[in-house]
């Protein structure tokens, strides 16, 4: 990893604790500076050359399990001697050395040691570009979450904080990251901001379909795309203007079942009008068109899931009754519309489900049942809902596959009565299962 100063730094500090020899044996080793493994959550650098240096000496010892003794002379003559037990206690004398060195100062943020000894550093262009994104730093292990809400759930569940003083650290990283953020380098990505929408989609979206056809007529291309990928029909469809998603079908040729939009998050005209709202587009979209009323997006979603998901009551109407949806449909990760629904809190949108013989009960890829996804959200009426009309029980508490259960999710996000609330319901449970 070519820089110059950490590079230089580093080698000075094992002069320091280590000695000449191992300066020599650095730069002949593999463990060098190396790109951080995990540079998309934590640090960007990283150096391993502390477990070498405890293998070696193993190695020497014949697996004798005895301490590395080292004495190092500074340039001022000053000899001292390091006894190191692990690979860690030299890892962490690194750590020290380095956090004091002065031609660092400006060139890293964090520098820490893990449990094996191997030294995690976060340059300060890494960590802004992390504060660029909305991500805060936690100070127990120096990982990057998204947001307040992140960093607090992390700390809570990972590290144990409470939820009082995580939510502190979380506003505090945010104060220090506002504070730090002015500084900016020409190695960092610029994100392109697109605030003023192309004329011709501006046009789809208004329903203004006048200035739309002279657009045309003068020669702009109706498959345009705004910075996100979605073209003008995905404006117009979710915008509910039928008479402007005639004319880009019929007209112009764009296709009513293309997906559109960011990779992984694609999606058609009919999942934006399901989304919000549009009878009249969603009607035209499969009766005229012939477009799968259970279309999927790239992840599973259908334009039910949207429906339920954006409360559209009277749509989930309309798509069950009269286009006659398959509301039982599962989306890539598991999950059906009762999911999607505890997600917002409607009562009256779970009862419509219910009535309609959607399983309540199910539990996603990941283990979330509808009461993980209205514990994380807060929604305490919805959990009452579901225990006592939904009758979902213990085996819905169970813990998810990264170990979260309702109640950590509702403790966790700060949602007290929530957790009270399925903490009481999973004791009476368990001791009504006793006897």
């Amino acid at each position: 990893m070519d820089n110059p100063t950490i590079s230089a730094a580093i080698k000075a500090c094992i002069k320091q604790c280590l000695g000449p020899t191992y300066v020599n044996y650095y730069t002949e080793c593999r463990n060098q500076l190396r790109p951080g493994r995990k540079k998309n959550t934590g640090a960007d650098l990283e150096l391993a050359f502390a477990i070498d240096v405890f293998k070696q000496h193993i190695r020497h010892t014949r697996g004798e399990k005895l301490a590395l003794r080292v004495k190092t002379t500074s340039e001022f003559g000053l000899e001292r001697e390091f006894t190191y037990l692990t690979s860690q206690s030299i890892g962490q004398t690194m750590v020290s050395i380095l956090m004091e060195d002065s031609s660092l100062h400006k060139v890293l943020s964090d520098v820490r040691c893990n449990e094996k000894g191997i030294i995690s550093l976060t340059t300060t262009d890494h960590f802004q570009w992390h504060t660029k994104h909305g991500r805060l730093v936690c100070s127990a292990c120096g990982y990057f979450f998204n947001g307040q809400r992140g960093l607090r759930v992390h700390q809570v569940l990972q590290h144990g904080i409470g939820y009082v003083n995580a939510q502190y650290e979380a506003l505090s990283s945010e104060t220090q990251l506002v504070v730090y953020i002015p500084r900016q380098s020409s190695k960092l990505p610029v994100e392109k901001t697109n605030a003023i929408l192309d004329s011709g989609l501006e046009a789809a979206k208004n329903g203004d379909l006048a200035t739309l056809k002279a657009l045309v007529a003068g020669g702009w291309d109706c498959f345009t795309t705004d910075r996100h990928g979605s073209n003008a029909l995905a404006w117009a469809a979710g915008s509910d203007h039928l008479h402007v998603c005639k004319f880009l079908v019929e007209s112009c040729g764009l296709k009513g079942e293309a997906l559109q939009g960011k990779p992984g998050m694609r999606r058609n005209a009919l999942h934006w009008a399901a989304r919000n709202g549009s009878i009249s587009v969603c009607d035209y979209l499969v009766n005229c068109l012939k477009i799968d009323l259970d279309s999927p997006t790239e992840d599973g979603t259908t334009p039910f899931h949207f429906a339920v998901w954006n409360q559209q009551y009277e749509m989930c109407q309309w798509l069950i009754n009269e286009a006659k949806c398959d509301v039982h449909r599962l989306n890539s990760y598991g999950c059906n519309a009762s999911q999607w629904s505890s997600l917002t809190g409607s009562v009256k949108m779970m009862e419509l489900l219910q009535e309609h013989g959607v399983d309540l009960g199910i539990r996603n890829y990941n283990g979330h049942s509808a009461l993980h996804k209205a514990a994380l959200r807060g929604h305490l009426d919805i959990c009452r809902w579901l225990v006592t009309k939904g009758k979902l029980g213990l085996d819905h508490m169970q813990a998810d596959a990264d170990g979260f259960t309702p109640i950590t999710f509702a403790s966790a996000n700060g949602f007290q009565a929530v957790g009270n609330y399925l903490t009481d319901v999973y004791n009476t449970l368990k001791t009504n299962q006793k006897h």
